[in-house]
């Protein structure tokens, strides 16, 4: 049964719990700082060719984007669900920082009006990921940025991973994965194509969190993407599209 206390997979908070400190808890310690950096890293690669750009973080109240993007320079809109689901972004102080409320798959937002709009930890959640699609590159001028997980790999686990989860954890939700193939399919129909994308984890993340071990972790991972297995069974995958015209 899963924890009342957490959204199921379509909730139209599914912003919530991940705003919230027992998430963020999640990613303390230098596991949970290795966890973070790799998705840092290609969240901030992929943005290098646009510096100082105007940037919408769907269900962002996580902070795990906007912080990084704050420092860097862009100007940062996080949307979420709620007053509430603003979470770990509710009391940050920045000149280049907007909180709005809106709902996930109804952006209150006209067309373009964002250089890139950014959903991370949202896809695998919300449900209707088609939808929440739809609505990004509606208000994206340039680009969009996602991540999602691949059914394959480690994913084909979940079942174990989820159990392995709630023991190292103490709570987790259930996530939705999705092919590849199926969401650059939904981006080209959208007008999008794919400029780039990083697979973050061949090995499960719960493992590298049960290690506590960031440099065996980071040793682990570098292996395994120099020979290439990160292109395919690499997940969560963080994806930059681009408007095509």
């Amino acid at each position: 049964m899963s924890d009342p206390a957490i959204a199921d997979i379509g909730a139209p908070d599914a912003d919530l719990d991940p705003s919230g400190d027992r998430y963020a808890a999640r990613f303390a310690g230098p596991a949970g700082a290795y966890l973070l950096t790799r998705q840092t890293d290609a969240l901030l690669g992929f943005l290098r060719d646009l510096p100082g750009a105007s940037i919408l973080d769907v269900g962002g109240g996580h902070g795990q984007s906007a912080r990084p993007l704050l420092a860097a320079g862009h100007r940062v809109t996080v949307v979420s669900s709620s007053r509430a689901a603003w979470g770990q972004v509710a009391d940050l102080d920045h000149p280049l920082l907007e909180r709005q409320v809106g709902e996930l798959l109804h952006l209150p937002f006209a067309d373009q009006s964002f250089d890139v709009v950014l959903a991370l930890r949202m896809m695998a959640h919300v449900g209707d990921w088609q939808a929440l699609l739809g609505e990004m590159t509606r208000v994206a001028r340039r680009a969009v940025i996602v991540d999602f997980p691949l059914p394959g790999g480690a994913n084909r686990a979940k079942p174990l991973l989820l159990w392995a989860k709630k023991r190292a954890e103490g709570n987790t939700r259930d996530y939705a994965t999705m092919a590849r193939r199926d969401v650059h399919a939904q981006l080209g129909r959208l007008g999008f194509g794919v400029a780039g994308e990083v697979g973050q984890f061949v090995l499960p993340m719960v493992l590298h969190r049960m290690l506590k071990a960031p440099r065996v972790s980071h040793g682990c991972e570098a292996a395994l993407r120099a020979i290439g297995l990160d292109r395919t069974f690499g997940t969560p995958v963080v994806l930059r599209a681009d408007r095509l015209s």
